[in-house]
């Protein structure tokens, strides 16, 4: 399974999260409340001791919330779920992929207010896990 797909699985089972309001790649301008999983290059990846080739990688991973309109509270609540259900992943298997650690990079954030005057937070993690 693929680096998004495992996470989404993972958050939306933790978190009650549907496939309506979990998103892969991009936060798409409906539904209201949503959740966007992304990913971005964070570090060299690893080779094993003694196997040849690479072992681990560390993508970054960026979770994106949205509420309605001026609602500031409901999308960091939701934000926090996710923030920590991803710090418990600690030498866990997602999706049949071990992940060894998934670090948050700082704490949720407020990013914008859209033009829908919908509060948009952030929270960024650095993530290390087998490569399949």
């Amino acid at each position: 399974m693929a680096f998004l797909d495992e996470i989404a699985t993972y958050l939306s089972s933790v978190t009650g999260l549907t496939a309506v309001t979990m998103k892969k790649g991009s936060l798409p301008a409906s539904p209201d409340v949503a959740m966007s999983v992304n990913e971005y290059a964070a570090g060299a990846a690893d080779h094993g001791f003694g196997t040849p080739g690479i072992k681990y990688d560390h993508p970054g991973l960026q979770v994106v919330c949205r509420g309605v309109a001026n609602d500031y509270v409901g999308p960091r609540a939701m934000l926090d779920l996710a923030c920590d259900a991803l710090a418990k992943v600690q030498a866990m298997t997602l999706s049949g992929t071990l992940y060894t650690m998934v670090t948050p990079a700082g704490i949720p954030a407020p990013l914008m207010r859209d033009e829908n005057q919908r509060v948009v937070f952030v929270c960024n993690f650095t993530v290390e896990r087998q490569r399949a």
